[in-house]
């Protein structure tokens, strides 16, 4: 409803602009400060819109959403068995370490050592 009130000031703002701008360039003191007026009223009508947008932006708007989330699989995890990048023998939790943060691994058939880096889940 806001909307179309504002529509409607703005179209008669519009329409006395280009009325005020007729009386502005037809001849003659009186016509000139009737367009004047004209013009003055439209800009206020104009002021009035931008203050009620203004107004309206300033208020926070609340957005609910609804959606479903379908979940499949049994929620259970299988546990993945670790090898080596040189010789692909398995390794244990007993050849892992963790040093600043970042877990080592090092193999216990050949001897390699390296960072173990996680696989992005996406």
């Amino acid at each position: 409803m806001n909307k179309v009130i504002e529509a409607v000031i703005v179209f008669f703002a519009i329409c006395l602009i280009l009325l005020g701008a007729i009386f502005i360039i037809a001849s003659g003191v009186q016509n000139s400060v009737i367009g004047a007026v004209l013009v003055l009223v439209a800009v206020v009508m104009f002021t009035i819109v931008y203050r009620l947008e203004k107004v309206q932006a300033s208020k926070p708007t609340l957005v609910s959403q609804t959606f479903n989330v379908k979940m499949e699989g049994s929620g259970q995890q299988n546990q993945k068995q670790m090898q080596c990048k040189s010789c692909g023998a398995p390794l244990g939790d007993k050849d892992l370490t963790v040093i600043q943060g970042g877990i080592m691994a090092k193999c216990p058939y050949c001897g390699a050592t390296y960072a173990i880096e996680e696989a992005p889940k996406w």
